[in-house]
């Protein structure tokens, strides 16, 4: 994907007196962006550019948080209504998308100011590629992931996406994988220590300007998002993780070490200091809750909690809840939901 700078051009100074002008270095320019790179404060080992929980976690945070988050930074999205999604405001995008595929809402704004500036920006510019998302360095954005609602979608499903692969100890689409080393495109030699680096030059396949050993430094690339992740994390008050987790899949906040087999993937994640843990096939065993799919012998297979089903047996309906118990929902039918929520599918014989 392609990589942008939160900081934009360095103000030129008009000259003024008769006195000479004193030679300056010239500025450097992004070769992917063609925005001028600042020198660096901070260097990053380029073989762990993030932790897995700072791409998970955060979990907690919420619409009201970022929409702050934005108004502080006197962000063009602070006002954005996106009418692709029922006029949905940027800051309910960035944090229902990325809790539906279990990615953190600050590393989505890390991201975005990283590909597109928004977040620092009272412009518009860029809005329609806000993530960089099906936007390759060696062409345009894929008509289908213009917009900035889809942008949010199509960054996290894409993570997840590499996320599962990973948790499923495969590389990921582009060869990236956890202790296995692979050319980035500076080219650097990277032997990814954890998930998310990997995650990160897959969606991103350059090191960058702010990584100690190596790196083009005419381009922000992946360690650009350490930078502005890292900024981001100390200049708002998140809160703590002391409430949960909020799961999409179960559609409620889970309690600490509780565990959800998740409705895209089947997968079995766990709520830990606040972030979902990578995820395992099979159920952990130290589960306080539990939300798991449920059998269902009408429809002769299991779908994830929430789903209500009109049963073959009686005609009444059920809804899959928690421990995978199915509990009665007779208004499933007129109000599509359920004595643990809204169903996530429903299912009429």
């Amino acid at each position: 994907m392609k990589t942008r700078l939160w900081m934009l051009l360095v103000p030129v100074l008009a000259a003024v007196g008769c006195g000479p002008v004193e030679d300056t270095e010239a500025p450097v320019i992004d070769e992917l962006t063609g925005q001028v790179l600042l020198e660096a404060t901070t260097k990053y080992d380029m073989h762990r550019l993030l932790e897995d929980t700072d791409i998970t976690g955060g979990q907690w945070i919420t619409t009201a948080q970022v929409q702050a988050f934005l108004q502080q930074n006197g962000s063009y999205l602070a006002t954005y209504k996106d009418p692709a999604f029922s006029n949905k405001t940027a800051a309910a995008l960035i944090v229902e998308r990325s809790k539906l595929y279990g990615i953190s809402p600050l590393y989505m704004l890390a991201r975005i100011q990283v590909e597109s500036s928004l977040v620092q920006s009272g412009t518009s510019n860029n809005l329609s590629k806000a993530t960089g998302c099906g936007c390759p360095d060696t062409s345009g954005c894929d008509a289908q992931y213009v917009g900035f609602g889809k942008q949010i979608d199509c960054s996290a499903k894409k993570l997840r996406g590499y996320l599962t692969d990973l948790d499923a100890g495969r590389p990921t689409v582009s060869g990236w994988k956890v202790g296995v080393t692979k050319s980035t495109s500076d080219p650097c030699s990277v032997k990814p220590v954890n998930k998310a680096t990997a995650a990160l030059y897959t969606y991103t396949p350059w090191v960058g300007a702010y990584a100690i050993q190596c790196g083009r430094t005419t381009v922000g690339g992946s360690s650009l998002v350490r930078v502005i992740f890292d900024r981001y994390k100390t200049a708002y008050n998140w809160g703590s993780p002391t409430a949960g987790c909020f799961s999409e899949t179960a559609g409620t906040t889970v309690p600490e070490n509780g565990c959800v087999q998740s409705s895209s993937d089947a997968i079995w994640r766990q709520c830990v200091s606040g972030a979902f843990t990578a995820g395992t096939t099979t159920k952990p065993t130290t589960c306080t809750v539990s939300y798991p799919w449920c059998s269902s012998a009408t429809l002769g297979r299991s779908v994830p909690t929430r789903t209500c089903v009109q049963s073959s047996g009686d005609s009444q309906w059920h809804q899959c809840g928690v421990e995978g118990a199915w509990q009665s929902a007779p208004d499933a039918p007129t109000t599509g939901s359920g004595p643990v929520g809204t169903c996530f599918e429903l299912y009429a014989l």
